[in-house]
C-alpha cells in the first residue's frame, strides 16, 4: 500500500496515512514522489473512464413515486473499486491531531511564517479536520454513485450555516482530541473556534432551517444534497449609530473560507436576454443575449457519529476571460473593458439587493434563475452519468427529489422544462409529467408581499424561453380550470380563473377568449336615443367656452407572473410549516388549488438540530441532560428528553440546572459589554426577541410594553419598584432589510429607548435594554441558552413557524407569545402552564381589521398613555412616523395592521404574571426544565424522516 509521512513541524511526531485515503479532490504527494489523484465529482461531460477493466454493480432500489422502479446496472471503474476498502481518516487523539494541525500551518498556509496566532491557529486547525471530512465526503459519493439511490436535492437562497469548526468536530467525535492537541499548543478550541466568520450566506430562519435540515439529512443517512449561492458580501453587516442601523458589506470571504473547494471543472453556462427561434427539427433555441459561467464550490456537511458526509455546493458567477475587452482597457475605456465581467460577478455579491430600481429587479431575476439553472445542469448530469450509457428520462423523478425552498427558486419548473424538451428532446407532455413529479414546493409564508410575483415584461426580457413556457403552463392550467368549472357561471368561472391563474392581468389565451361571455347591453330605444342627444346638445350649448373636462386616463394593472401559483401547479406537493400555518395556507392562500387538488397540500412542522443548538452550543446543560436520563443517545433520539419530565421537581437537579444556566449568563454579560459597552446583572432575568426585524414579529410591542414599564417605575419610590419589579435585561438582536424604512425606524427606537434607560441612574439594574449589533448564528449559541423568558409574539395567523422559538424551548427557555406558528405546538407540548400567551386569534384578525377600518376601535388608555409618554421627549423626537402607524383607521402605514394596540393590554398583563413566576425560582426552574423535556417533537430529524417518507420518496443510505 502506498503510504505518506506528515510530521509535525517542531514535535517530530509522525502519522501513516493511506494514500488512497487521503482526499481524492486536494492532490496529496506519496513516497514515490508522485501526485496521485482520484476524481469523485466527474465534470458532467464526462464518464469515469480510468482503466479498462470494469466492474458490474448491482443498483439498490429506492422507493419512489412510482410503482415500479427500472433501473440499469451501473458501470463502475475498477479504480473506484479500492473505495470499498476506504474507512473514515483522520487522527483520534490529542498528537497526531496537534501534528496535523502543525503540518497545515506550514504547508497549506494563509499567514506569514514567523507567527502562530490565533487567526493562523484557526485555519490550520479547520484544514486539518477538512481532511478528515474529505475521505467520508469522497466515500460517500462514491457509493451513492454506485449504488444510485434516489438522491433529494435541496434548493435555496439561503444557507445560514453558522460556524462550521465546532460542530465538524462535535459530529465527528473529535472535540476532545481537539481540545487537547490546541491546549499542547497554547490555544484552547473555544477561543480558535471564535475566529470564524459566520458565513453570510442567510438571513433568518429560511436559512437556518435549510441548515438543520443539511445536518439531518447527514445525520439520517439520507442521499441528498444542498444548492444555494455563494454571496461574496453577504445580506450586510450591521452597525448601530445614534442614527440607528447602518449597513456595511460582509467581510466573511476576505481571508477565504477553509471549508470550500472550487471545482473549476464544474461549471456551467448560464444566458440572459436573447431571443428564440424554432430550428429545422421543430426545437426552440434560445440564442444570442447575455452569457455567463456558473462555477461550483463545495462545502461538507458531516453528519453525526455516522460516515455519511453531503454535500451543499455553492455557486459563483463568472465571465470567460475572453469577455475582458483588452482593446478597451489599452484605450482607457477601462470600466467599460470589464463590464461584462462586473455585471456576472455582480450575480453573487449580495443576498437580497435592493429592489426598488428596476436594475435591482433584473439583478434578484437573475440571481434566482442562476441558482435554478446551474443547480439543474448540474442535477440532470449527474443523473445522466449514474444511469450509465442508457439515459431513459421516465426514470428521472425516480432518482431525483427537488425540493424549492420557499417561493425562489421556482423557475426550476419553466427551466427543467426547458432542459427536457430544447437540450434533451422531450416532448411536451413528457417533459410536463417528469417536472411535476420531480419538483415540490415549500410554502413559508401568508403575507400577500411574500408571495413572490414578477413583472411579467421583465422577465419576458431576462427569459423570453420561460415566459413561452409559463404562458403554456397557464394556457393548459386555465383549460383546466374551465374544464373543471364549465361555463355557465361566468362569475363563478372568472373569480376562479382570477384566483388560480399564474399570469395576473393578461388577457385569456386565444382558445379560450370567448369562454367569459360577457353579458349583452340592453338596446337603447329610439326615444331614449334621441332625448340623450338632445340633451347632449343643450348641455355644449350651456357650457359655452368653457373647456371640457378630460377624463383622466384608465391606468391598467401590470401584467405579472405570480411565482407561488407556479409552484403549486408545478410541483406534486406542497407544504406548510407548522399545523397553524398549513390550515392558514389550504384555507385561505391556496384554497381554490386544495379543491381541485387536495391531496398534493400536506404539514410538515419545521425542526431544529439538537446537534448544534443543544449539545455543542450548550455543553453545561447537555452535560446535565446526559448524567440525568443516563444516556446521550437524546442528541440523536430526542424522545428520549421526555424522560425529564419525572424529575422536574428534583431540587438537585433544579439546583443543577439554575447553575448552568447563571454560567451562559455570564458569558452573555461578556459579549454585551464587549459589543454594546453596557455592562448588566447576571442575576436579573434574561428577557430575549432575537429575530429578523419587521413589523408582523412585533419587536415594537415589545419595545412599548418595556417603555410602559419603565413609566410605570419612574412613577413609584425606589423601595416600590423593587416590590413591583423583577430586574430584568431585555435583549434585542436581528437586522431590519436596508430599504425597509419602517423596520429601521423600530431599530432606532429600541436604542435610544435603550440609551435612556440604561443611563438613568434612578433604574439602576432594575431594568436595562440592550440591542445586539449585527445578529448572527454565532450570537444566537450564545444568547439562546442563557436565556429565561423569550418573546415570540408576531400577529396571529402571519409567522409560518418559527424556529427561534424551538431553540429556545430546547434551552429551557420559557416563551411569551400569541397563538401564531409552532408556539401552538409548543405550548400543546410543554404544557399550557408553561408557556405564558396572550393576545388574539389568528381567526380573530379578519374581523379585528374590519371594525379598524369601520372606525369602531377603542383603544385601551393604557396605550393611548404610553403613546403620549413617546410622544413627550423622554427618549428623543422625531417618533411620528412610527407612533403614526398606530394610529387612524386606514391608509398605508396607517391603522396598526399589526394590532399592537389591541394585544398591548393583554400583553401587559402577561408580563405582570411573568414577574410573579419567576419571582417563585422552584416554580420557574421546573417550567424550565419542562420546556426542555417537552420540545423532542422539534427536532429537525423527525421533520425530514417526514419529508422522505411523504414528499421525496427516498430511503436511508448507510456507508458500509
Amino acid at each position: 500500500m502506498d503510504t505518506m509521512r506528515i510530521s509535525g513541524v517542531s514535535s517530530g511526531a509522525e502519522s501513516l496515512i493511506q494514500c488512497n485515503a487521503l482526499s481524492s479532490l486536494v492532490g496529496r504527494r506519496c513516497d514515490s514522489g508522485r501526485w496521485r489523484r482520484t476524481r469523485m465529482f466527474p465534470a458532467r461531460s464526462r464518464t469515469w473512464r480510468l482503466s479498462p477493466k470494469k466492474i458490474l454493480f448491482p443498483s439498490v432500489k429506492c422507493i419512489s413515486s412510482e410503482p415500479k422502479e427500472k433501473v440499469a446496472d451501473v458501470v463502475i471503474d475498477s479504480q473506484q473499486e479500492a473505495f470499498r476498502s476506504l474507512r473514515p481518516f483522520g487522527p483520534t487523539d490529542a498528537a497526531s491531531v496537534a501534528s496535523s494541525i502543525k503540518y497545515h500551518s506550514e504547508f497549506t498556509p494563509l499567514f506569514s511564517p514567523e507567527k502562530f496566532e490565533l487567526p493562523k491557529a484557526f485555519f490550520a486547525t479547520a484544514q486539518s479536520v477538512r481532511d478528515a471530512l474529505i475521505v467520508n465526503w469522497n466515500a460517500t459519493y462514491e457509493y451513492y454513485n454506485r449504488v444510485n439511490p434516489k438522491q433529494a436535492y435541496y434548493l435555496s437562497m439561503e444557507f445560514l450555516q453558522g460556524r462550521a469548526l465546532s460542530n465538524a468536530v462535535g459530529n465527528l467525535g473529535l472535540t476532545g482530541a481537539y481540545a487537547d492537541a490546541l491546549k499542547s499548543l497554547g490555544f484552547d478550541l473555544e477561543s480558535v473556534a471564535s475566529q470564524e466568520p459566520d458565513p453570510a450566506l442567510g438571513n433568518g430562519g429560511l436559512g437556518r432551517l435549510a441548515s438543520c435540515f443539511l445536518d439531518s439529512m447527514a445525520t439520517l443517512n439520507y442521499p441528498a444534497w444542498g444548492y444555494g449561492l455563494r454571496y461574496k458580501y453577504g445580506l450586510f453587516k450591521q452597525r448601530i449609530t445614534k442614527d440607528g442601523q447602518e449597513e456595511a458589506a460582509e467581510d466573511w470571504l476576505e481571508l477565504s473560507n477553509p471549508w470550500e473547494i472550487v471545482r473549476n471543472d464544474v461549471s456551467y453556462p448560464v444566458k440572459f436576454y436573447g431571443k428564440v427561434v424554432s430550428g429545422s427539427d421543430g426545437k426552440k433555441k434560445w440564442i444570442g443575449g447575455e452569457d455567463i459561467v456558473a462555477v461550483a464550490y463545495d462545502v461538507p456537511i458531516p453528519g453525526y457519529k455516522t460516515k455519511t458526509t453531503i454535500n451543499l455546493r455553492l455557486w459563483s458567477t463568472k465571465a470567460p476571460s475572453a469577455d475582458f475587452d483588452l482593446s478597451s482597457y489599452n484605450s482607457g475605456k477601462h470600466t467599460e473593458a470589464a463590464e461584462a465581467l462586473f455585471n456576472a460577478e455582480k450575480i453573487c455579491y449580495v443576498l437580497y439587493p435592493g429592489d426598488e430600481s428596476n436594475e435591482g429587479k433584473a439583478l434578484r431575476l437573475k440571481q434566482q434563475y442562476t441558482l435554478c439553472s446551474a443547480s439543474l445542469q448540474d442535477i440532470v448530469a449527474r443523473f445522466e452519468t449514474r444511469s450509465g450509457g442508457s439515459v431513459n428520462w421516465e426514470e428521472f423523478p425516480e432518482k431525483v427529489a427537488v425540493q424549492m425552498n420557499d417561493t425562489h427558486p421556482t423557475l426550476c419548473i419553466p427551466e427543467l422544462m426547458r432542459i427536457l424538451m430544447d437540450l434533451k428532446g422531450l416532448s411536451w407532455e413528457d417533459a410536463w409529467k417528469i417536472t411535476q413529479r420531480t419538483v415540490a414546493y415549500t410554502n413559508h409564508t401568508v403575507l400577500p408581499e411574500a408571495l413572490e410575483k414578477w413583472s411579467l415584461d421583465l422577465m419576458g426580457k431576462l427569459l423570453p424561453r420561460h415566459v413561452e413556457i409559463i404562458e403554456k403552463i397557464d394556457e393548459e392550467l386555465v383549460s383546466t380550470i374551465v374544464s373543471e368549472y364549465g361555463a355557465e357561471d361566468p362569475d363563478l368561472l372568472k373569480e376562479k380563473l382570477k384566483a388560480m391563474r399564474i399570469l395576473e392581468n393578461v388577457e385569456l389565451p386565444s382558445a379560450f377568449a370567448d369562454v367569459i361571455v360577457k353579458p349583452k347591453n340592453k338596446p337603447v330605444a329610439k326615444e331614449d336615443a334621441q332625448t340623450v342627444v338632445k340633451k347632449e346638445l343643450e348641455e355644449e350649448e350651456t357650457a359655452g367656452k368653457e373647456a371640457k373636462v378630460i377624463p383622466e386616463p384608465t391606468v391598467k394593472p401590470p401584467k405579472m407572473v405570480r411565482m407561488a401559483n407556479l409552484a403549486v401547479v408545478g410541483g406534486h406537493a406542497v407544504n406548510g410549516v407548522a399545523e397553524i400555518h398549513s390550515e392558514i395556507v389550504k384555507k385561505d392562500v391556496f384554497n381554490e388549488f386544495v379543491k381541485l387538488w387536495p391531496d398534493k397540500f400536506q404539514n410538515k412542522t419545521n425542526g431544529v438540530t439538537p446537534r448544534r443548538w443543544i449539545s455543542f452550543c450548550n455543553p453545561y446543560l447537555s452535560d446535565i441532560i446526559t448524567n440525568w436520563i443516563g444516556t446521550e443517545d437524546w442528541v440523536l433520539n430526542t424522545e428520549k428528553l421526555a424522560e425529564l419530565k419525572k424529575f422536574a421537581d428534583n431540587e438537585d437537579l433544579q439546583s443543577e440546572w439554575r447553575a448552568a444556566k447563571k454560567k451562559n449568563k455570564l458569558k452573555v454579560v461578556s459579549l454585551i459589554k464587549e459589543r454594546t459597552g453596557y455592562t448588566v446583572n447576571p442575576d436579573a432575568m434574561f428577557d430575549i426577541q432575537i429575530k429578523r426585524i419587521h413589523e408582523y414579529k412585533r419587536q415594537l410591542l415589545n419595545i412599548l410594553g418595556i417603555v410602559y414599564r419603565y413609566k410605570k417605575m419612574k412613577e413609584m419610590s425606589a423601595s416600590e419598584r423593587e416590590k413591583a419589579f423583577v430586574p430584568r435585561v431585555c435583549i434585542f438582536g436581528g437586522k431590519a432589510f436596508a430599504t425597509y424604512v419602517q423596520a429601521k425606524r423600530i431599530v432606532k427606537f429600541i436604542t435610544d429607548v435603550g440609551s435612556t434607560i440604561n443611563h438613568d441612574p434612578e433604574i439602576g439594574d432594575l431594568l436595562k435594554v440592550i440591542f445586539v449589533p449585527d445578529y448572527n448564528v454565532s450570537v444566537a449559541e450564545l444568547l439562546i441558552p442563557a436565556s429565561e423568558l423569550s418573546q415570540h409574539i408576531s400577529t396571529a395567523g402571519m409567522e409560518a413557524s418559527g424556529t427561534s422559538n424551538m431553540k429556545f424551548s430546547m434551552n429551557g427557555c420559557i416563551l411569551i407569545g400569541t397563538l401564531d406558528g409552532a408556539n401552538v405546538e409548543i405550548r400543546e407540548e410543554v404544557g399550557e402552564e408553561n408557556f405564558f400567551l396572550f393576545g388574539a386569534k389568528a381567526d380573530e384578525i379578519v374581523n379585528l381589521r374590519k371594525e379598524r377600518a369601520e372606525g369602531k376601535f377603542v383603544p385601551d388608555p393604557i396605550f393611548e398613555e404610553v403613546k403620549q409618554y413617546v410622544r413627550s421627549g423622554v427618549f428623543g423626537s422625531n417618533y411620528d412616523e412610527l407612533i403614526g402607524s398606530l394610529e387612524g383607521n386606514e391608509g398605508f402605514g396607517r391603522a396598526d395592521y399589526f394590532l399592537v394596540g389591541k394585544d398591548f393590554p393583554s400583553y401587559v398583563e402577561c408580563q405582570e404574571k411573568v414577574d410573579e413566576a419567576y419571582r417563585d425560582q422552584k416554580k420557574w426552574t421546573r417550567m424550565s426544565i419542562l420546556n426542555t423535556a417537552g420540545s423532542f417533537k422539534f427536532s429537525s430529524d423527525r421533520t425530514i424522516h417526514e419529508y422522505a417518507k411523504d414528499i421525496w420518496n427516498i430511503k436511508q443510505v448507510e456507508l458500509p
